[in-house]
């Protein structure tokens, strides 16, 4: 159903309807019951937070030395955040974080070569992301200090992302 379908039905009904649906709705989908407690309460630092949680335990997931963490899954999670519209720092924020932790797990678990491919995309995506929301240079000084040379096992990953980098001309 697309948007104006959903519009024209909605209009169709009382006020009493309305609210039945929303009750309904918001008692059936967890995702639903967040997002309407979002809106009546906004608090975008316990989102972020709630948010970040999550991503650390799916970035942690591991088995011997080796990553377990589901690309899809990450992604999915920081597409969830930005369904809140909780800024674009903030989602900047949780984007680069992301990378970071990413970053730092492959330093102690070996990644897949897709979670390694997974890493570069979150990574572009996050610079096509600043770029279209004017908040590019501040964003590229956060993603600079994530990819920095360090002398830890993880030089060749971050030489890798780097090298990588799609920058917008």
């Amino acid at each position: 159903m697309s948007k104006t379908a959903l519009k024209k039905e909605l209009e169709s009904l009382t006020r009493e309807q309305i609210i039945d649906v929303v009750l309904t709705a918001y008692s059936s989908k967890k995702s639903i019951k967040d997002y309407f407690d979002f809106f009546a309460m906004p608090d975008v630092d316990k989102l972020y937070e709630k948010f970040l949680r999550e991503l650390t335990k799916e970035i942690g997931r591991g088995k011997y030395r080796h990553s377990t963490a589901r690309i899809s899954r990450i992604r999915k999670s920081i597409k969830d955040f930005e369904s809140f519209n909780p800024g674009i720092d903030r989602v900047r924020d949780l984007r680069i974080a992301t990378i970071n932790m990413l970053i730092e797990q492959e330093r102690i678990k070996n990644f897949s070569d897709t979670l390694i491919n997974g890493t570069l995309k979150l990574l572009n995506d996050t610079i096509a992301y600043a770029d279209r929301n004017l908040i590019f240079d501040s964003t590229m000084r956060e993603i600079e200090k994530c990819v920095a040379e360090r002398n830890d096992r993880s030089r060749h990953f971050r030489a890798f992302l780097k090298r990588n980098m799609e920058l917008p001309e």
